[in-house]
């Protein structure tokens, strides 16, 4: 049975606040920090951020808390009514910084051109049936020389996990070709990419790649208990750290991180 919005909402919930959630949702941000130097002199410091498909707003508010200017975009109006509660307890004073959209991107109207400096698409792109048009709507609102981070679940990241956590052959070599990944959110399945094949999908529009990362490249397969103890998330995210941005290893993490400039 497929679950209600409200059940998606608190799963969401779970595994943003799990460690393994945490942890990618740092790893992504100090990626994504390395590359908005530029942008902060341009703004003389403060961001217009688009967040799209921004859940319950763990990483609007992250950016909110640091004094940019955030809008939230989300389609499930349960998570935006929890983003929009967890700003007035957590952020009071910055709230009229902040807007909450009950939308789709590929329907996005209410926002102006070339108005964000940086556009957060994370885990939201392999659930949208059109992604190129999501991308027209994304490259309209985006700044010239503004920054768009991607985040999606990985195809070569799948597979491997197909062998060594399930030891599951089959589905491993089926991964190859399959357009879509199981997933107890959404509508069951997602769109499944590489990095070559969202690259391709990108470059036509202007877009340039500043920077690749794999997000959860071993943290799955890592007991805790090798680790010193409470070492084990500290110790763990120096690791992906490195793992993310190592050539040889960061094409099998869980999920890739894209972060691109527009022409």
């Amino acid at each position: 049975m497929d679950k209600s919005p409200e059940e998606k909402a608190e799963l969401l919930m779970e595994m943003a606040e799990a460690p393994v959630g945490r942890l990618q949702a740092e790893l992504s941000f100090r990626y994504l920090y390395r590359h908005l130097e530029a942008g902060l002199r341009r703004s003389g410091g403060e961001l217009d951020i688009l967040d799209v498909g921004s859940g319950a707003g763990e990483v609007a508010l992250r950016f909110a808390a640091l004094g940019h200017k955030v809008t939230m975009l989300e389609p499930q109006a349960c998570l935006l009514e929890t983003a929009e509660e967890r700003a007035r307890q957590q952020l009071p004073e910055r709230t009229g910084y902040m807007r909450f959209l009950n939308e789709r991107i590929e329907n996005l109207e209410e926002c102006q051109a070339e108005e964000f400096d940086l556009i957060i698409c994370h885990e939201t792109i392999e659930y949208v049936d059109d992604p190129l048009r999501a991308f027209n709507v994304i490259s309209r609102v985006l700044k010239p020389r503004g920054l768009l981070s991607l985040v999606f679940r990985n195809r070569y990241g799948l597979i491997f996990e197909k062998v060594v956590k399930e030891g599951d052959v089959r589905g491993a070599m089926e991964s190859f070709e399959t357009e879509e990944f199981a997933t107890a959110l959404h509508s069951g399945h997602g769109h499944l990419y590489s990095d070559t094949e969202m690259i391709t999908l990108l470059e036509p529009l202007g877009y340039n790649v500043e920077g690749q990362y794999g997000l959860l490249v071993f943290c799955e397969y890592i007991d805790c208990s090798l680790f010193e103890e409470g070492q084990c998330y500290k110790s763990m995210l120096e690791l992906e750290e490195k793992a993310g941005e190592e050539p040889h290893l960061k094409t099998v993490g869980k999920f890739i991180q894209l972060i691109c400039s527009k022409s």
